[in-house]
């Protein structure tokens, strides 16, 4: 017989043969089950029968529940031999001990259950055998086990559980899952308490009977796991408190833990004086490209490091405020600032030293205590903008006058928008003339503000702000259109027209399909193209190259005459002239108002750029033009056309329409080329072209000698020296190999651009490589090289080289300004790309905004009291403001200052939930108007991370109240 273990005077056995007649029974047996006598099968014995074996099962062992006698029973079988007999079984039977109820109790966590229930899956039907009183609401007793399923899922469990309640009680699948997972299941679900709230309850499946011939039954145990929930969710709250709380890489705080720390820590120790600091690693976006973002990675590790310790040793805090900014307080040694620059300068120096990826300080002395931490670090912060780019000053001090300029050029902004609406601006006219006859040729519109308070306000007190902002494409637009308004009543009222010229500035070509916005107002306004002259900067063209080319010349199709405007000013190349087909140049005669020494060098430049134009049969226009003198030499340069207050001052359009209608002071015929017959190889001729006219005139070129993987600059001018930063006084050593200040990924890249020119000598090779100045800064450069001549295995080549940091620092900017944009458009929902965004500009984007955010939009800093980033004129209008200035004044700068303390813990929970960049969250809340009266609205956030480092929600809103109130 199998090995079982009974104790002795509690066992109840019986013997069964083959046929499951029963042969043999102890008194035991008899007590446990009266009905029970020798010769019966033992199947037979009705009510509270005893466990009987299935056929064809060799032993085993369960738990079974006596119904007559209400107790559970340990059951073991298994074969015996019994004289006079075959194929006999032994079922032997006992009481669960006191001492053995584990075997139950281990099934639940502190062996207290609330309720237990037996399931009989093949009847379909369930019995309570235990239930606490007064906690849960019940179900019937006992009843069809399909029905308790289905009432307590409809009733008593919540309605997020309902879906995992019924798949866990799903009763045609439950004994497989049973069997699989050893004979126990277990399932977590909120059931309804009789106060009609929810607990967490933990259910368990036992299997405790299965076999052919008896139906199975199934204990389940119902336990409360409510207080072992809220101890899981607090231990996981403080777990994600803690992750967030710290960055995983540098182990620093991260943005908004840091002020709540350096806040606790300022005033644990009010008693010392600190500095904020504020840490920028310059170029660090081009550390990633040239060493790889892993080494990017271990060089922000070695950072967050130093600082960790100067933490540990001056009982202070530090913080990673994302990207490559850090920020830490000290306290007021300038010692300990001389110590933290030269510590962070050793890691630089690990890397070549390379001054381009020099750390930048911007340093706030904290004297009041009162102030927000937050706004400490802005003001670090703003000095450490004011030496951005300044490689010989790497600490800025916070000055007042810093914030000052600030405020003001808010306010400014703010002015220029409402003087915008308000239709404020307006043009003068300062015309173009020939100055062999004094008459005018063109007309060119220079904007004004006719300010209500401070009168008739010059283009200098506002232009830089737009370009700064990106708001100048809105006033530029709005002028073209004011121009072309003009032209069309000039030809509506029988006028000649004079062609006006119009300024097209950076940011407008960026912002905007230029070309689309000039033919629909000539079309618009019925104008021939002509007769609107399109003026674009020289620096334009330099920093957005190819853009700019394809424009002009789609401009110059489309029968605009195009000038380059400022020509000469730093940027002026043949190259240039030859790639961009522009009708006129502009040139400023401030070369001529150099002093004595240099006089004659400013002279010599613009006499180089007016027999450049005449040679390539352009037209000049020589602007500031303002003594007879300046005339006079210009005129003898071959430039015949001027502009400035020797002529004319800029006029109101009025007094030029009188002005105009005296034709002995018009030329209606424009601006004509002179006619010449050189060709440009006769520039090169010494009699018509100085060597220091071609300094002037090519740019900056150099002749190389490649030989042996070695690149030796033979010959350069002196603008190839200004552009890089050589010192022409150099040994001769260290400044004819040039390989020496490439950076070392790119030598490779340099030697294989006079390779492909080696190739192509008509078409030669170009290429953008890194290297650094004379002063360890970075820069990069634009390389155009031509094979001349080869001999005793030495290639000669002539190349012409471009600054193109100022192009690739732009980009970066402009992607940083971008993210905020990209984050509102994500959040929309609405499916395009942002490239086709950047590509309509920003007036596109907010037509797009207009149709796909019917509210307002509202920015909010993920900080504690939710300080005010931006709030739209949409939002302004559902709060009942005017401007935004009384709003942000209102509400102190702090959006939870106007919300419902009912909605502030909710909100606050949410936020805490959704406040990794890139997550979302939909709410309804409500905000006090300035009335005092309440507005609901509902909101759906994104969270970014603008350029500072900070953490913002954009939220788009919309009003509900009305909806709230039904």
């Amino acid at each position: 017989m199998n090995r079982m273990s009974a104790e002795s005077g509690e066992a109840g056995i019986y013997i069964v043969d083959q046929n499951y007649r029963i042969i043999y029974l102890n008194d035991m047996a008899r007590s446990y089950y009266p009905n029970l006598k020798a010769g019966m099968h033992c199947y037979e014995a009705g009510e509270g029968s005893a466990p009987c074996p299935c056929p064809g099962k060799d032993s085993g062992h369960m738990i079974y529940y006596n119904t007559s006698s209400e107790l559970w029973m340990d059951v073991s079988s298994g074969e015996i031999e019994w004289p006079g007999y075959d194929l006999c079984r032994l079922i032997m039977f006992r009481p669960v001990s006191e001492k053995n109820k584990n075997l139950f109790y281990y099934l639940t966590d502190n062996t207290v259950y609330d309720e237990l229930l037996e399931l009989n899956i093949s009847a379909n039907t369930y019995r309570m055998l235990s239930f606490q009183k007064d906690k849960y609401i019940l179900p019937e007793m006992d009843g069809g086990l399909d029905l308790l399923v289905s009432r307590s899922s409809d009733s008593l469990i919540h309605h997020e559980d309902r879906e995992a309640f019924l798949k866990f009680w799903n009763s045609s699948t439950l004994l497989d899952r049973l069997h699989a997972n050893g004979r126990i299941l277990k399932g977590e679900f909120r059931k309804k308490l009789v106060n009609g709230s929810f607990g967490w309850v933990c259910m368990i499946f036992v299997l405790f009977r299965c076999g052919e011939c008896e139906d199975a039954i199934i204990m389940c145990y119902v336990q409360d796991i409510s207080r072992r929930k809220e101890e899981e969710e607090e231990e996981q709250r403080k777990f994600r408190e803690k992750r967030e709380e710290t960055d995983f890489m540098t182990g620093l705080f991260r943005y908004g833990p840091f002020f709540e720390k350096a806040e606790q820590m300022l005033k644990r120790k009010a008693g010392t004086v600190h500095f904020m600091v504020a840490i920028d690693i310059e170029h660090f976006k081009f550390f990633n490209e040239w060493y790889g973002e892993e080494e990017g990675d271990r060089f922000l590790i070695k950072i967050g490091n130093h600082l960790k310790e100067m933490e540990r040793t001056y009982d202070t805090v530090a913080g990673y405020m994302g990207g490559d900014d850090f920020v830490v307080i000290l306290p007021a040694d300038s010692s300990l600032l001389d110590s933290l620059e030269e510590g962070l300068n050793g890691y630089v120096r690990e890397y070549g030293g390379n001054a381009g990826f020099r750390p930048a300080f911007g340093i706030y002395l904290i004297e009041d205590l009162s102030l927000p931490v937050s706004m400490m670090y802005d003001r670090a912060s703003i000095a450490l903008n004011s030496i951005k780019g300044k490689y010989t000053q790497r600490i800025g001090w916070f000055d007042p006058g810093m914030k000052q300029k600030m405020q003001n050029d808010q306010v400014l902004l703010s002015e220029i928008q409402r003087a915008l609406e308000k239709k404020e601006f307006i043009f003068h006219v300062q015309p173009q003339c020939d100055m062999l006859t004094g008459r005018i040729v063109g007309l060119e519109s220079l904007v004004r503000w006719q300010h209500p308070v401070r009168g008739l306000v010059f283009p200098g007190d506002f232009i830089p702000l737009l370009e700064q902002n990106g708001f100048i494409t809105y006033l530029d637009v709005y002028i073209w259109e004011k121009v072309c308004q003009l032209l069309h009543r000039w030809k509506k009222e029988g006028r000649k027209l004079m062609p006006i010229s119009v300024n097209v500035s950076r940011m407008d070509i960026r912002a905007i399909d230029i070309v689309a916005k000039f033919r629909e107002l000539v079309d618009q306004y019925k104008i021939d193209p002509k007769f609107l002259e399109i003026e674009i900067t020289e620096s334009a063209y330099a920093e957005d190259y190819e853009l700019l080319r394809n424009a002009v010349e789609n401009l110059r199709k489309a029968g605009f005459p195009v000038f380059m405007d400022d020509f000469g000013s730093g940027y002026s190349s043949l190259n240039m002239l030859k790639d961009v087909n522009v009708d006129v140049i502009k040139i400023d005669t401030k070369f001529l108002d150099m002093n004595e020494n240099s006089r004659t060098r400013g002279m010599g430049i613009l006499e180089t750029i007016v027999r450049m134009a005449r040679v390539m049969q352009l037209k000049v226009i020589a602007e500031g033009v303002e003594e007879k003198s300046q005339a006079d030499f210009l005129i003898n340069t071959g430039c015949i056309y001027g502009q400035g207050y020797y002529y004319y001052k800029p006029m109101p359009v009025e007094t030029a329409e009188q002005l105009l209608l005296n034709d002995h002071y018009v030329d209606y015929g424009g601006i004509r080329a002179r006619q010449t017959q050189l060709k440009l190889e006769d520039l090169f001729n010494e009699n018509i072209t100085s060597e220091a006219m071609m300094n002037n005139l090519l740019g900056a070129i150099a002749l190389y000698e490649v030989h042996d993987d070695l690149c030796e600059v033979l010959w350069a001018n002196e603008e190839y020296y200004r552009i890089t930063g050589d010192n022409i006084m150099e040994t001769e050593e260290r400044r004819r190999f040039i390989l020496n200040k490439i950076y070392r990924d790119d030598a490779d890249r340099l030697l294989n651009l006079f390779e492909l020119a080696h190739k192509d000598p008509a078409s030669g090779a170009e290429g953008i490589l890194r290297r650094c100045r004379l002063d360890g800064s970075l820069m990069w450069v634009q390389l155009r090289v031509f094979f001349l001549r080869e001999q005793d295995g030495r290639c000669l080549y002539y190349g012409s080289v471009r600054d193109f940091t100022e192009q690739v620092e732009q980009r970066q900017r402009l992607e940083s300004s971008q993210k905020v944009l990209t984050g509102i458009v994500k959040m929309t929902g609405e499916n395009f790309s942002f490239e086709d965004i950047a590509k309509e500009g920003y007036k596109a984007v907010s037509d797009i905004f207009a149709k796909m955010i019917p509210g307002g939009l509202l920015g909010i800093y993920c900080e504690k009291g939710f300080p005010l980033y931006f709030a739209n004129k949409e939002v302004l209008r559902l709060l009942e403001y005017d401007s935004y200035e009384v709003f942000a004044e209102d509400i102190e700068g702090k959006v939870g200052n106007i919300l419902h303390p009912e909605d502030m813990k909710v909100i606050q929970e949410n936020i805490s939930r959704f406040s990794s960049p890139g997550m979302e969250y939909t709410l309804q809340h409500r905000l006090r108007k300035r009335d005092g009266s309440w507005l609901w609205l509902k909101t759906r956030g994104r969270v970014i991370r603008v350029e500072n480092g900070r953490t913002v929600i954009i939220n788009s809103c919309m009003d509900i109240t009305d909806t709230m109130k039904q």
